[in-house]
């Protein structure tokens, strides 16, 4: 059959007008007081009948208008976005939501490094990493990389998400320890739990903490592996760990430490060399690294840096990410490789510098409001906001008024310790972020006295049906 003329396409998922803020739509049952863990029913008879009122708790958040997730970009997305929501509706305004920490997603040199290899070679990866996924221009790519974290070896896989987990899964057997942050990332907490039985969780950033277990489980077991597991950066909090310290504490007690580098690699420190660079601790024997190209070197793509060759083959065995999953294309390898020439060098240096102005701007504007900022300067800049209602309608509103970004909210951050999260950028203007964050500030301002209209409400206490049951479900938050 001769199709002449194909209809655009309808991606939307529901179709509701604009309306806010509507005080019906916004009083509706979890609208602005509860979380999606309300609305889980792990107890359901049938599995696929577990998610119903999830999906209503959305459809109701997305008609009020405080739904900011899944949004879908209309266009290129710059220092200015548009996105479109579910329903349809879209927003434009400044983006402050594109993690692209060192503005090199448009970079001439990364697209033309794009353009030659498109020409030149295939489009694909031709199969797995032990299975002919590797390439001459990989090893390259594994060797600039490992050269650039001052160790001997390194090995790629197909996300940051894949590497981080398999730095954990790939070294961890089932009898030994992994000591990891309660801010880990995900990745890394599935990881700790995919391949041992014994995870322990410790304070955030409390070398302190660590130290004391150490010394407990060395006490009662002399010789049991442990692992300890930590972040350069973190993205929540924008706060980052003693590492010089945590690493002495390590040695002390005989214990290996991972390290994740996915949000300061290439942005932050001398030569882009980020927290572990600053603290001196690159390339130590004991230190394993694991993170991702996508935050800064516009392309996805992870890594492990490791100077133990053991380790590498154990992580190539034991990690099912690397070991049956494609390998990273052609592309991705010549961007990744393109970009980390590019932060190492002399235009790394001043774009870092562009991007620390940005970030002390933005954290100064929001300190004349009286908001409190999260962490330590650095490209994550987290705006206090507190209560999850206040937070869902000052988003909502933020939006509205010309800001693109994003809020975290419980389970992924503390109950209570909503915020919102701006990913900064050396392409923005010192103007157009102070402009931003005024807006966010009145949308603040706005959403607290809005909501004193509307009779209150609060999260509740425990967003679970049962609280013993919140651990399981959102993976050991």
């Amino acid at each position: 059959m001769n199709i002449e003329k194909t209809e655009e396409l309808n991606i939307d998922l529901y179709n509701f007008e604009e309306s806010f803020p509507n005080k019906e739509l916004l009083q509706g049952e979890g609208v602005l007081t509860k979380g999606q863990m309300r609305y889980f029913n792990p107890h359901s008879e049938y599995i696929l009948d577990r998610y119903q009122d999830l999906e209503g708790w959305y459809r109701r958040r997305l008609e009020a208008g405080v739904m900011s997730h899944f949004l879908k970009v209309v266009g290129d997305p710059d220092v200015e976005a548009t996105v479109r929501d579910l329903a349809g509706r879209e927003f434009t305004g400044i983006n402050l939501s594109t993690v692209d920490y060192m503005g090199l997603s448009n970079h001439p040199k990364l697209k033309q490094a794009a353009i030659e290899t498109l020409t030149n070679k295939r489009l694909h990866s031709i199969n797995t990493g032990p299975l002919l996924g590797n390439s001459l221009e990989s090893g390259a790519l594994q060797k600039e990389i490992a050269q650039h974290l001052g160790h001997e070896y390194s090995i790629l896989f197909p996300t940051g998400w894949a590497a981080s987990f398999s730095g954990v899964a790939g070294i961890a057997r089932k009898d030994d320890v992994v000591l990891i942050d309660e801010y880990a990332h995900q990745s890394l907490k599935q990881g700790a739990y995919a391949s041992c039985d014994n995870v322990v969780k410790f304070k955030h950033l409390s070398n302190m903490e660590v130290r004391s277990k150490l010394e407990a489980i060395r006490s009662s077991n002399p010789t049991q592996g442990v692992l300890v597991v930590t972040e350069g950066l973190y993205s929540m909090d924008g706060d980052a760990p003693d590492i010089k310290e945590l690493l002495d504490i390590c040695k002390k007690y005989n214990a290996a430490l991972l390290v994740d580098i996915c949000h300061d690699l290439g942005c932050t420190g001398k030569d882009g060399k980020g927290t572990l660079g600053d603290q001196g601790v690159l390339g130590d024997p004991d230190l394993i690294v694991v993170g991702a190209f996508s935050k800064t070197l516009s392309t996805n793509g992870g890594y492990l840096t490791t100077s133990n060759l053991g380790v590498i083959f154990s992580t190539c065995s034991f990690a099912g990410p690397y070991t049956y999953s494609t390998s990273l294309s052609p592309t991705q390898i010549a961007i990744a490789r393109e970009g980390l020439k590019l932060v190492a060098g002399e235009e790394g240096e001043e774009r870092r510098a562009k991007l620390m102005s940005n970030i002390n701007v933005a954290r100064q504007r929001a300190k004349m409001h009286n908001i409190d900022v999260y962490g330590t300067p650095s490209p994550i800049v987290s705006l206090h906001v507190g209560s999850e209602n206040i937070a869902r309608l000052a988003c909502a509103k933020a939006f509205r008024m010309g800001v693109v970004t994003t809020i975290l909210e419980y389970p992924v951050v503390a109950r209570g310790k909503a915020r919102f999260r701006m990913s900064m950028s050396p392409e923005h203007e010192h103007e157009t972020l102070i402009k931003a964050v005024d807006i966010i500030a009145e949308s603040i301002v706005w959403a607290k006295k809005y909501h004193a209209t509307l009779g209150g409400g609060q999260m509740e206490k425990c967003d679970s049906h049962k609280k013993e049951e919140l651990t399981s479900i959102i993976g050991q938050q």
